[in-house]
């Protein structure tokens, strides 16, 4: 791990908490400093998201945003626990990763974890999974789920008439969601999952 841009070091030193748009690369976010493994020009801190984020001190990040990163990180526990540690108790987390039924899923090599609905559960105490319980055993990472939403393709004429109508129903009530993922999912396959969450400390 490295940190490129000294304004980090900075904001770390004088205790000012940072924001980090994990897997960034080239994509600027407003505000947020961008980590990815390679060093471009755009690229803040440099680490591999599969080792522990070394440099980075506990309760120093104050939100994370992270769009289509999580499904090529081998080591996923491991980050969600670095995550845990260098967030703030009120930090807020974005976490948009493609649905697994989605063909944008499949079609990338370097694609190593899918996500469903459930599966930021692994990551949450029983008592605040909603509908079926997983096992939360494997992380001591613990995260509290503020919103979930699936999000569908609008590319053609099919879609931007069925797309509102099926969002305003699964993402509404988690029971359809659970139902639409179970039976529906391959007929009409999701794009993504967003969510946010907050570390639970």
């Amino acid at each position: 791990m490295k940190i490129l841009n000294p304004a980090v070091q900075a904001a770390l030193q004088s205790g000012a908490p940072i924001k980090l748009n994990v897997g960034g690369g080239t994509t600027r976010r407003d505000g947020y400093f961008n980590i990815d493994l390679v060093a471009l020009p755009e690229v803040d801190i440099v680490a591999d998201l599969n080792a522990p984020l070394s440099l980075l001190p506990d309760n120093c990040v104050s939100a994370v945003y992270t769009s289509h990163v999580l499904e090529h990180v081998t080591n996923l526990l491991g980050l969600m626990e670095e995550l845990h540690r260098v967030c703030r108790p009120d930090a807020m987390l974005e976490i948009i990763v493609p649905h697994f039924s989605s063909p944008l899923y499949y079609s990338d090599p370097t694609h190593v974890r899918p996500w469903g609905i459930y599966t930021i559960g692994y990551f949450m105490d029983r008592e605040d999974q909603i509908g079926r319980k997983v096992p939360s055993y494997y992380s001591q990472a613990r995260f509290k789920l503020l919103e979930r939403r699936l999000v569908f393709s609008r590319s053609n004429l099919f879609d931007r008439l069925l797309v509102p109508a099926l969002r305003a129903v699964l993402n509404r009530w988690f029971a359809a969601m659970e139902v639409y993922e179970r039976r529906w999912a391959w007929i009409y396959p999701a794009l993504e999952i967003r969510m946010m969450v907050t570390p639970k400390k």
